[in-house]
């Protein structure tokens, strides 16, 4: 019998961990723990998730809420340290690309523990972005990496890694998908309009300063003259357009649970986004996006003209947004595999790890 430990902290780790766990608990072979620092903390950002997905109530909540990023990561590496020592006869499963994720990847290196890490292999190229150094250390401390797709696994053997981490590096398919093909939407949207544009907003380096949130805002008033924009509102961006002063003229919602968003994009005519997991949502739902990113996390999807992504600059927001209607998108392509990530990441366990 092996114990598998699930490390999470926010509502994209939820999701995969969902069908994970649930995957996971055919086993007879593996008993399961789930760790949970606090990085979301709020109601509507946590216990809903693990509520509406019938995740079970989580081991251990760590309830670490700092907003330094530094601070944070050395209270949950600390604290997961801590709890690994007496737990050392397990595997440590890690998602994503969070401070939640780094945190766990050097608590189990330091341990010794067998770290698996899901979401292998994201890149932008941008080393200003904090995830980006969260998931290039990761892939480096973890045992076994498991990718989304084969262009993640590329970029991995393009960066030099040596033949045994070439080895352990697999490609799955994206937990997301699973997510979006099992977990049924919500019989009611949000809303009654029959066309909209599905908005979500909430990475750092574009809520950071007021300059980035203003022309996003601006841009999105624009749109929303011609089409009505939605937005559910990320805790931390609701703070930000209060502190700003900002004035959005479209529509404001509170923050969706799984069920309830899935309905809100298979709704929408076209999603505006800076979230790698809702641009992806987006190609599951056959739904054109805007990325607000200069440097997207999934280029598969902008290559099969499914995506556009836009430069947070003056005009250009509205600019690339009236071209996503002539875009000729190709969304039948299996990028994100057949969603059966999780039985492939469990037989892949059962075979080589347990």
């Amino acid at each position: 019998m092996k114990k598998v430990i699930h490390i999470v902290g926010n509502r994209p780790q939820f999701v995969k961990l969902a069908v994970m766990y649930a995957e996971l608990a055919k086993s007879e072979q593996i008993v399961q723990e789930i760790l949970h620092t606090g990085q979301h903390f709020s109601y509507d950002m946590s216990d809903l998730f693990f509520e509406e997905l019938n995740i079970p109530a989580p081991t251990h909540n760590f309830n670490i809420q700092d907003n330094s990023s530094n601070v944070f990561i050395g209270k949950a590496t600390d604290a997961l340290q801590n709890y690994f020592e007496i737990h050392k006869n397990a595997v440590v499963f890690v998602y994503g690309d969070t401070n939640t994720t780094l945190a766990a990847a050097i608590a189990a290196n330091r341990i010794g523990l067998k770290l698996i890490h899901f979401e292998a292999g994201v890149r932008t190229y941008d080393n200003t972005m904090p995830e980006e150094l969260n998931r290039i250390m990761t892939d480096r401390l973890a045992d076994t990496n498991y990718c989304c797709t084969n262009f993640n696994k590329t970029t991995m053997i393009e960066e030099g890694l040596s033949s045994n981490k070439i080895e352990n590096t697999i490609v799955t398919g994206d937990l997301m998908l699973d997510a979006y093909n099992i977990i049924k939407a919500s019989d009611k949207n949000v809303t009654d309009l029959d066309e909209y544009i599905a908005c979500t907003v909430h990475r750092a380096a574009n809520l950071s300063n007021k300059k980035s949130l203003q022309i996003i805002i601006d841009a999105l008033n624009e749109i929303n003259k011609s089409i009505p924009v939605l937005m559910p509102l990320h805790p931390h961006t609701a703070k930000k357009i209060a502190e700003y002063g900002l004035q959005p003229t479209f529509t404001m919602l509170p923050a969706l649970g799984y069920p309830s968003m899935k309905a809100f994009i298979n709704g929408s005519k076209y999603v505006i986004t800076d979230s790698g997991g809702t641009s992806r949502e987006a190609y599951f739902a056959k739904k054109k996006s805007l990325i607000l990113m200069d440097q997207p996390f999934w280029p598969e999807i902008i290559e099969l003209n499914c995506s556009f992504n836009s430069i947070v600059t003056n005009k250009q927001i509205e600019t690339d947004f009236f071209t996503l209607e002539k875009l000729d998108s190709n969304f039948d392509t299996a990028i994100f595999g057949n969603g059966q990530a999780a039985q492939k990441i469990h037989q892949h366990l059962l075979t080589n790890l347990l």
